[in-house]
């Protein structure tokens, strides 16, 4: 890859993020009106969160050229995770280590700021990215089936021996004596 990647946590301009987002998604998702009917029945109790109890979310840009061309965005959860929530890369960049070093700031960001878990959730349709988190030491902890992305599988990265260690523990299937 020859053009340099600017890491920056600067806010990104809207409406262009959004359409940025759409674009990078749009083999993921589709409109469901089925969707929409139901969220449009549901009345929450109370829409609008507490600042108390969120994180502030942090992005990270990837430009090329002054152009943004990928993200990546998360924020800390309780039990020190941080849950890495959106990262896209434009498909005209895809495949020239963009995706890697967005991931490889948030890992940092999330190791320099106490996590000791990065936790993300994807489509089980987007293997591109999987497959990177799995060769950078990702590993499968769940899948479950969002009303809005369908079925989803679960990575998380453990960022201390112990935490990973307590994983494998518990993720090993026990055996009686033989």
């Amino acid at each position: 890859m020859n053009a340099v990647i600017q890491l920056t946590t600067a806010p990104f301009p809207e409406p262009a993020f959004t359409a940025l987002r759409n674009t990078v998604f749009s083999h993921l998702e589709r409109e469901s009106p089925e969707l929409a009917a139901v969220l449009a029945n549901e009345k929450p109790a109370d829409s609008s969160p507490n600042p108390t109890h969120f994180s502030p979310m942090v992005r990270f840009g990837a430009y090329i050229e002054g152009q943004l061309v990928g993200w990546s965005s998360g924020w800390h959860e309780r039990d020190r995770c941080y849950y890495m929530a959106s990262s896209g890369v434009v498909p005209e960049h895809q495949g020239r280590g963009i995706y890697s070093a967005l991931l490889q700031a948030a890992v940092a960001h999330a190791r320099s700021t106490g996590a000791q878990i990065v936790r993300s959730q994807h489509s089980v349709l987007n293997n591109r990215v999987i497959a990177c988190k799995l060769k950078r030491g990702f590993h499968i902890s769940g899948l479950s089936v969002s009303a809005h992305m369908g079925s989803l599988v679960e990575l998380v990265l453990h960022l201390s021996e112990p935490r990973l260690e307590l994983f494998r523990n518990r993720a090993i299937p026990l055996t009686a004596p033989r």
